[in-house]
């Protein structure tokens, strides 16, 4: 496994990095008084509310609240993973990520650049087969009788592998690396009597693409009534099927406003789909939607909808996708089914219906908690204890694979009050559990108005964490939201050269994460000199609010002080 990318590494990148620099490259900006507008990419707006701060290094939007650092634009924006992002910013610093030591790998990381390369030479290779080979009209009828354009084939690549034996590993295998590369890559095989020849061969072929645009595999479409009816690449260095989406990097490149992502089965869906103006499609390689999967999409969107064929297949393959899907269910993320009639498929109904029609579907699919147990039911029946028995036998190791939280507790409630049980298979460990990070985390609402104040100042102001001294009493007191403020001076570090910008990627993957970016996000009408002031009108209001706590406390067991406890009384009741 690749070393861990080191704070201080990430935040000399920050140091480096113009915040506004990165989003105007993506999206225009415009300056208007001391900082940047631009309308916000993340939701409809005709007036500009979108803002970058290059003093603080950081932009938000005070239409939809979404805010963050260089980082987290190009994860919202581009949809890229964390470590895609710093690898993104590393380049466009001209700096090479670094890595913490003793994590890494016996062997040094393999450059796959060459093996890609192919593959984009590869993918050229079909393309222009598809328009100039002899014998292609097949593959193009078969094309336009799936009702498919030259405009779509063009945006997804699609390509002709021609009848015989050797039209890749003539065109691309004409030295041993290549050979070599071509083997490794699996578009070439060699049989037990050592006859090489081309793995794709009378195909339609369809390039995989990986969520940055590589292409990193094909599938292979038999023309005729051959088999396979459908040949994907094996796994390879660069393709790994229970890892990769189809469709993926079509969908996140055809707009950066994606609420959802739609599940389909496979590459035709898809393809049509996004033909009828439905372009948030997506489909697995040739396997089960697995956890992988599920991961992957959920760093782009926020809520899926699994659709499959209407036939039993199809079914059991949405019920499959949902169980996968069950410990990847952490707040925040959603699943909804969509069941579709015996013998249709999304390209029909979108064909015979059209497109609003699909959409309303879409929108009244059936939320997870919903399709869930209405599976089971159809399976278990719920008018005898037997049926019941077996309901809960299946559904309970199935509900304990989601994460802790509100949503686990209230589907074991549900499966409690379905099956007559009168308590859920919820353990009282797990309840422990979600009680305590609920706990942990706290309400933004029970902080005390000057530690809120306190710790939002902080945040936009850093160095002003110089000003308070770690040892202070106050800093002692148990109040809600101490824990909190207490995180923040420690990752200010005192302030020194720490912008608002990198303190907020500090607490990225923390437990106070949401709280800080709520609070990091609230609009300052108080800055510069003023920011001071109130810092420290706020501490006072803390102090005096400690000293009283401590005050109430020592006269609780006021028939049982010390002598110091009893001096310490005197001098707070002056």
């Amino acid at each position: 496994m690749a070393g861990r990318i080191p704070q201080h590494f990430i935040d000399d990148l920050l140091a480096r990095t113009d915040v506004v620099d990165v989003i105007d490259s993506l999206l225009p900006l415009k300056k208007k008084g001391a900082n940047y507008w631009a309308c916000c990419p993340f939701h409809g707006e005709k007036t500009p509310s979108f803002t970058v701060s290059q003093d603080k290094q950081f932009y938000h939007c005070f239409g939809c609240g979404v805010s963050g650092s260089a980082i987290g634009f190009l994860m919202d924006y581009s949809h890229l993973d964390f470590v895609e992002a710093i690898e993104e910013l590393a380049s466009r610093a001209g700096v090479e990520v670094v890595r913490e030591q003793g994590f890494e790998s016996s062997e040094p990381k393999r450059d796959l650049a060459p093996l890609l390369q192919l593959n984009e030479k590869v993918s050229e290779f079909y393309q222009q087969q598809l328009r100039q080979h002899a014998v292609a009209t097949d593959a193009t009828n078969y094309l336009k009788a799936r009702g498919l354009t030259g405009e779509v084939a063009k945006v997804f690549q699609l390509g002709f592998a021609p009848p015989g034996w050797d039209n890749v590993l003539s065109a691309l295998g004409k030295s041993e690396e290549s050979l070599s590369e071509l083997r490794e890559l699996g578009l070439i095989v060699t049989n037990e009597n050592n006859r090489t020849y081309d793995r794709f061969r009378e195909r339609v072929i369809f390039p995989i693409r990986n969520k940055r645009g590589q292409t990193i595999g094909f599938g292979g479409r038999v023309l005729g009534e051959g088999e396979p009816k459908y040949l994907n690449s094996p796994e390879t260095p660069l393709y790994h099927k229970g890892r990769e989406i189809y469709g993926l990097y079509e969908a996140l490149k055809s707009s950066s406003k994606i609420q959802h992502l739609i599940v389909v089965e496979g590459y035709l869906d898809v393809i049509s789909l996004y033909q009828e103006g439905i372009t948030n499609v997506v489909a697995a390689l040739g396997t089960a939607i697995t956890r992988e999967h599920i991961d992957l999409l959920f760093r782009s969107v926020s809520e899926l909808v699994i659709c499959m064929d209407g036939d039993s297949a199809g079914q059991k393959a949405a019920w499959r996708a949902v169980v996968n899907a069950l410990p990847a269910l952490r707040s925040g993320r959603k699943i909804k089914v969509l069941l579709l009639d015996e013998g249709q498929d999304p390209d029909s109904v979108v064909r015979e219906k059209g497109e609003e029609y699909f959409g309303q579907l879409i929108d009244d699919a059936s939320p997870l908690s919903n399709y869930f147990f209405d599976y089971l039911a159809e399976l278990h029946s719920l008018d005898s204890i037997e049926g019941r028995a077996s309901f809960v036998e299946q559904a309970t190791p199935l509900l304990n694979t989601l994460p802790a939280g509100a949503f686990a507790e209230l589907m074991k409630k549900q499966l409690a009050r379905l099956t007559k049980m009168g308590g859920g298979p919820s353990s009282s460990s797990g309840k422990q559990r979600f009680r305590r990070s609920q706990a942990s985390r706290g309400t933004l609402k029970q902080s005390p108005s000057a530690i809120r104040r306190l710790i939002t100042t902080l945040l936009h102001e850093p160095k002003l964490a110089a000003t308070i001294n770690m040892d202070d009493a106050w800093l002692k007191s148990e109040k809600p939201g101490m824990a909190v403020l207490k995180e923040v001076l420690l990752l200010s570090d005192g302030g020194e050269d720490v912008s608002p910008a990198i303190l907020l990627e500090r607490f990225r993957g923390g437990e106070y994460e949401k709280m800080i970016n709520t609070l990091f996000a609230e609009e300052r009408l108080i800055t510069g000199e003023s920011s001071e002031h109130e810092l420290l009108g706020a501490i006072e209001r803390l102090k005096e609010q400690a000293k009283k706590s401590r005050y109430e406390e020592l006269l609780e067991k006021s028939t049982n002080l010390s002598d110091e406890e009893k001096k310490e009384l005197r001098e707070l009741m002056k």
